[in-house]
């Protein structure tokens, strides 16, 4: 494999990094989750040797320089078409970990005659987020989830309440310890779930589109993901014709080296 290839996308006021990775004649765009770069898909690559692969910084990760507001649909779009300018393609296959999976449903949902394939491992937005639906799109969330960013020792007592009495679920409170007593995570945070808060697809009208034009679907799922249980991926599934749900025995992180070779299995 060659060595990958550092660029820059240009867009508006913004610069978009990404890596090119392999030389395949197939194109393959990926997203990666949270707290990740685009690097991260860098071992997937050698286990693909038809593709190219376009990984893509998400604003608030790697080297990418996002100066507006949001990352929206239409600045998403934009970028995927000039990507498939650039290569002169007619199709090509997108791949999302987590929070990148949540975009690729994105993609589906705006330009699905331009998708052969996609593969989405342990993906967002497969069912809607309440929580994060109320800390990033209504008024009063987004106040109460930028004092939690402020000062997260003072929440952490109110988020075990709710967990208590189950308002709010193992799993996640587990997730908010985590992360909210991170400064690095927490700010992070602080700017990634904000700046991505308008990358929410429409399930129906995204599953609808995978059906009418019968692309390849993948949905990779850890048997043990705390964050993104299998419920979610098989509630997706349902109805559709030319998607598979394949669960793997462990938790949220699918981009280990001994999980890559069952997932090439797709391609």
């Amino acid at each position: 494999m060659s060595v990958p290839q550092s660029g820059v996308i240009k867009y508006q006021n913004n610069e978009v990094h990404c890596l090119r990775i392999g030389t395949g004649k197939k194109l393959l765009i990926a997203f990666h989750g949270f707290g990740n770069d685009a690097a991260i898909f860098i071992p997937l690559a050698k286990e693909l040797p038809d593709y190219t692969i376009v990984s893509i910084d998400l604003p608030g990760h790697g080297a990418t320089k996002w100066t507006d507001k949001h990352f929206k649909k239409k600045d998403l779009m934009a970028l995927i078409q000039g990507i498939k300018n650039e290569f002169g393609v007619e199709q090509l296959s997108l791949i999302g970990y987590s929070l990148g999976g949540r975009v690729c449903l994105n993609i589906v949902e705006q330009q699905p005659n331009w998708i052969d394939k996609v593969v989405l491992l342990a993906s967002d937005g497969l069912q809607k987020n309440f929580w994060y639906n109320v800390a990033t799109r209504n008024l009063i969330g987004k106040r109460i989830f930028n004092k939690i960013i402020a000062n997260p020792q003072a929440w952490l007592s109110k988020v075990d309440f709710l967990r208590k009495y189950k308002i709010i679920d193992e799993s996640r409170f587990k997730f908010a310890k985590t992360n909210l007593t991170d400064d690095k995570v927490r700010h992070q945070l602080s700017y990634v779930w904000p700046v991505t808060s308008q990358l929410v697809a429409n399930i129906t009208i995204a599953k609808w589109n995978l059906n009418k034009y019968k692309i390849d679907t993948h949905i990779f799922m850890g048997k043990h993901d705390r964050i993104f249980p299998i419920a979610h991926g098989e509630s997706f599934v349902k109805n559709l014709k030319t998607a598979q749900l394949h669960i793997l025995d462990t938790g949220h992180n699918l981009m280990m080296p001994d999980l890559l070779k069952e997932i090439k299995m797709v391609f």
